[in-house]
Formats: C-alpha cells, structure tokens, sequence
C-alpha cells in the first residue's frame, strides 16, 4: 500500500475533524447566543463523526498506535513471537469480515432511509465500517506477508504492525 493513500485519509481525518467541530461550534454559539442554530449539523456532524473515528482507526493500526501487551510476548523465544503475531491476525481477519458482514446488511438495509433534516442517506454512515473492514485486512495482510521475511524475524516487534515496535507508545 502506497503512502499517498495514507496520506490522503490523514487529510480528510483532519478536514473532517475541523469542519465537525466547525459544525457544532457554530452551532453552539447560535442555540446559546441567537436562540437559533443549524437544522442539519446534529445530523452532518455525527456522520463525520463516525468517518473520523474509522479513518483514524486505519492509520492508528498502519501506523502500529494500537494497544498491545508487548511485555509479555517478548518474553518468548522469535518462533512463538511469531505464532502469535499469525494467531492474532488471523482472529483480527476474523473480526474484519464480521464486519465486512455487518456493514454490509446495514448499508443495504438502510440506503433507502434518509435522515430528516439533511436528507443523506443513513447507509453512508455504515458505509464507514465497509471501508474500514477493507483497509484493516490489507494493513493486516501486509504485516503477515512482511512477518514472513527472515530479516522480520530479527527484529520481532511483538505486533508486527510497525517497525517502531507499535504499542511502546
């Protein structure tokens, strides 16, 4: 996976990021101080909202700044390390297509529905776990494929996420 890609969903974190709380500023100032507001921010809002936090899911595992117990698989000896590493991406695959599957039934059943005030579609806002599930299994498939080259297993990072080591942080 190129950069750019990442580089592009770290732009549209921050832009999102800016303009939810844009939003609800904006709003917030105008409820309190005009006693008027924004019909549709609640509704905008909550959808980058739940984009934001996908999205910054995505870069937070590219990017190893998940939590882990690294102590205790260092522990054990290089081949156990990587058992586990295999063992715990083969569950987290798991989970992204428990996902994948929930996302997708939400997304179909709820294309049609469309929020009140701002009149989006409310399968955009599952659409989120959709692209979430994709990204996580090819971030989790990339590190499977680099846990495979011997010079990986020299430096063994506990979650192979990252070469930092990931969950030191």
């Amino acid at each position: 996976m190129r950069t750019g890609v990442f580089r592009l969903l770290e732009h549209l974190l921050v832009l999102g990021m800016s303009v939810m709380s844009l939003m609800v500023l904006l709003n917030v100032v105008l409820r309190y101080g005009f006693n008027s507001g924004i019909p549709f921010s609640v509704e905008v809002s909550r959808l980058i909202f739940v984009w934001v936090v996908f999205i910054g899911s995505v870069i937070a595992l590219k990017d190893g700044a998940h939590l882990g117990v690294s102590w205790f698989i260092e522990a054990f000896p290089k081949p156990v390390r990587l058992v586990c590493l295999w063992v715990s991406h083969a569950l987290m695959l798991w989970c992204c297509w428990l996902l994948w599957q929930g996302s997708w039934i939400q997304t179909v059943v709820n294309l049609n529905n469309y929020a009140p005030i701002s009149g989006i579609s409310v399968g955009t806002m599952y659409a989120a776990g959709l692209f979430a599930s994709v990204f996580f299994a090819l971030i989790l498939l990339r590190n499977l494929w680099r846990s495979l080259r011997p010079e990986r297993l020299e430096a063994a990072p506990s979650d192979g996420a990252s070469p930092r080591g990931g969950a030191e942080r």
